[in-house]
């Protein structure tokens, strides 16, 4: 059966984001009227400081809160930048959002890191939303802190909010100077012969979910409003050179591989559990990742 459409009137920041483009397409597909909120206004965005200007948090039902200003490599190499802009930024949100006469009804929705805040998973086995956080690099650590401001705000205002830990999304196209995605960069590899830079040897292991997949759960987040922490993800990893390998079986070429010292800061295993959201809403993840990188390679050619 096909679910009703949505009539949420949905706030979406950090709009100019290719991800958050994959969002406000999926969900007005359902319905959703959506306001994209960005730094710089233009091109259908409005400018962020709407938000606090005119009151827009006093007409809406949810917040997406996707403005970032950094991913884990630019966060080493520009260190406390989340705290000099992403987190005043979050606290500004947050205090209008609890100061809003229609807070009571508001959805507060933040896009965390499930490949970050936990560190390396213990014992081999899936992080779960219970276990300690013991992120590695400044970009963990950064979203964590984002993560508990959100809980402050939630416990003493009585916020309604749902923080997502999302792993590795993928399947839509992303800028050439925003170096986080790897599948993305393999496929163009694959087509030009330019060469791939693999960090370490190859078997980090990644939390790989189809863009379809994360839309659908948040399009159920957003319908349920599940309280709490909630990883995001297709529950299951693969290695650097797993990735290399699918990639190379769907285009038919070779890639030119450079191995280059891996990163500290780097996750080197990334399993998640999601479980938890899997029983909180009417979701679980459909399209694994040979099938992905195939529909990726297609929809990108």
């Amino acid at each position: 059966m096909e679910a009703a459409p949505l009539t949420h009137r949905i706030l979406l920041t950090g709009g100019r984001s290719r991800l958050a483009a994959v969002v406000y397409h999926h969900l007005t597909s359902r319905g959703a009227r959506v306001i994209s909120l960005s730094r710089s206004e233009g091109e259908h965005h409005l400018g962020l400081e709407n938000l606090f200007v005119n009151n827009l948090a006093d007409e809406a039902d949810t917040i997406l809160h996707l403005a970032w200003s950094t991913v884990p490599l630019s966060s080493e190499r520009h260190v406390g930048l989340e705290w000099e802009h992403d987190l005043p930024l979050l606290s500004k949100v947050l205090k209008t959002v609890s100061s809003s006469p229609n807070r009571e009804r508001l959805h507060f929705v933040f896009f965390s890191s499930g490949g970050t805040v936990y560190g390396n998973a213990r014992g081999g086995r899936p992080s779960q939303e219970s276990d300690p956080c013991a992120p590695i690099g400044w970009y963990g650590h950064a979203k964590l802190a984002a993560e508990r401001l959100i809980e402050e705000y939630g416990q003493r205002h009585r916020l309604a909010y749902t923080i997502l830990r999302i792993s590795n999304p993928y399947g839509f196209p992303v800028p050439t100077h925003k170096p986080q995605g790897i599948v993305p960069f393999l496929l163009n590899s694959a087509r030009t012969g330019a060469p791939f830079s693999v960090w370490g040897d190859g078997t980090a292991r990644k939390d790989f979910l189809y863009h379809s997949d994360f839309t659908a759960a948040l399009e159920q987040v957003v319908r349920h409003r599940p309280s709490g922490i909630f990883n995001v993800s297709c529950g299951e990893s693969h290695t650097v050179n797993e990735v290399i390998a699918t990639v190379e079986a769907t285009v038919g070429r070779k890639i030119r591989i450079q191995h280059v010292p891996a990163n500290a800061w780097d996750v080197h295993d990334s399993l998640l559990d999601n479980a938890k959201l899997r029983a909180a809403v009417d979701w679980r993840p459909t399209v694994g990742l040979a099938e992905g990188i195939r529909r990726a390679a297609e929809e990108t050619r």
